[in-house]
């Protein structure tokens, strides 16, 4: 099971890169309008998928940033918030390799945002972390064609084939 994960951590991490080269391509202001998307803009969608990382992350391993809540702007700037995303990728990616396959099949307790106390198999929940990012570039993607930009594939096929 860790090279299901490890495949989906490698794959996150290549798909987060093509996407922020994409919005990087766009006009500054594009990066912050606010198109009426869940999270707003293009700024609002990629902090809500650093935000969702940060939070699991943290009851994964018991440390690290807790935002405050789903929609915080973590960092307002695309350089600052590709910084962010690339180091929590590779904080990501350093968690799946240092697990052992026996955590796969264990569970995990843990408190969410409205303070509700669960227990759920932990390769469920690290699932929902790498669907969850996949949701959100989705969204994202559609931002990009609206404002004209052909986005780029994202589906694990393609990552699988480079």
């Amino acid at each position: 099971m860790k090279d299901h994960f490890r495949l989906f951590a490698r794959y996150n991490r290549w798909a987060n890169d093509r996407l922020f080269d994409a919005v990087a391509a766009l006009p500054e202001e594009r990066f912050r309008e606010d198109r009426g998307a869940f999270f707003g803009s293009l700024c609002g969608t990629l902090n809500h998928i650093l935000v969702g990382d940060q939070l699991w992350m943290r009851r994964f391993e018991g440390a690290g940033p807790q935002p405050p809540s789903l929609d915080t702007i973590l960092h307002p700037d695309l350089p600052g918030l590709r910084a962010a995303r690339e180091a929590e990728d590779a904080r990501i990616l350093a968690f799946v390799e240092a697990q052992d396959e026996a955590r796969f099949a264990g569970t995990l307790a843990y408190t969410n945002v409205r303070g509700e106390r669960w227990e759920q198999p932990f390769s469920a929940v690290l699932g929902h972390l790498f669907n969850h990012q996949t949701h959100h570039r989705g969204q994202a993607h559609t931002l990009l064609s609206q404002f004209g930009h052909t986005p780029p594939e994202l589906d694990l096929i393609y990552f699988m084939r480079e």
